[in-house]
């Protein structure tokens, strides 16, 4: 409810007039920041043990009739060089706001902005992690046999849904976004949103072409992302708090937020 509350919060305020500060655009603080780059960057990184993980149960050859009619068409694509196209799009276009906030604030008030969007998507990668490996789907390149045996039965195989590379493209824009509007710059902010969602938009065609992801995979993920981005710094805006506590039947410690 927490996150509903802000995300409606962050979209009441776009639509008014946003107030003019100086830098930084977002308040650090301690109690807030060190949880979720400590509980988001450990579950990121989980996808360091992807080994570990199960593989795909259909593979190396799965069968595309199962696949729904909308993906259907992306089934069985493989194209390294797209893959390659995809990664260098995505660090392009994840450093545009990082940059711009930068120059434009300067290094002490830009680098702090600059974690609250890198906050955006780290939290959208966690998702993602967490998100792919409950949910198990077979990538496109399962059902042909273009792509290497290896890259059609290892546990990455099994991770498609949803498209971390764009979700985490489109955090950061919608994130850059809202510091640009929150420093009374709309205008850059928009100019600067464009070039994100234009390299976003690359990403996710060559995450497709080169057998990643299916066009869902895609669609939810700009779909989290926007939500991640507008989330991210509206928790920074609202004064929430974050706070860390131990579950009733003492399994394990969990951090909760609550407002102010």
């Amino acid at each position: 409810m927490l996150a509903v509350q802000l995300f409606f919060c962050s979209l009441t305020t776009e639509a008014g007039a946003e107030p003019s500060v100086r830098g930084p655009a977002h308040k650090l603080r301690l109690e807030l920041d060190l949880p979720i780059v400590l509980v988001a960057g450990s579950i990121a990184s989980s996808f360091f043990f992807l080994p570990e993980a199960r593989g795909v149960a259909c593979a190396p050859n799965c069968d595309r009739s199962r696949i729904n009619r909308f993906d259907r068409a992306a089934a069985g694509l493989y194209d390294p060089t797209w893959s390659t196209v995809g990664d260098i799009a995505t660090v392009a276009t994840l450093a545009v706001p990082l940059v711009a906030i930068v120059v434009d604030e300067g290094l002490e008030n830009g680098l702090r902005d600059d974690l609250v969007v890198a906050e955006a998507m780290l939290v959208t990668s966690a998702l993602q992690v967490s998100v792919s490996y409950a949910v198990g789907r077979p990538r496109p390149r399962v059902y042909g046999d273009d792509a290497p045996l290896d890259e059609r039965t290892d546990a990455n195989a099994a991770r498609s849904f949803f498209s971390g590379h764009v979700a985490d493209t489109v955090a950061t824009s919608v994130a850059g976004l809202r510091t640009f509007q929150r420093l009374g710059k709309p205008t850059l902010g928009w100019v600067l949103f464009g070039v994100g969602i234009a390299g976003s938009s690359l990403v996710g065609l060559s995450r497709v072409a080169s057998g990643a992801h299916f066009p869902s995979d895609v669609i939810a993920g700009a779909a989290i992302g926007t939500g991640m981005g507008l989330v991210l710094p509206a928790i920074h805006e609202s004064g929430v708090q974050m706070l860390p506590f131990v579950g009733a039947d003492g399994g394990g410690l969990m951090v909760g937020g609550r407002l102010p």
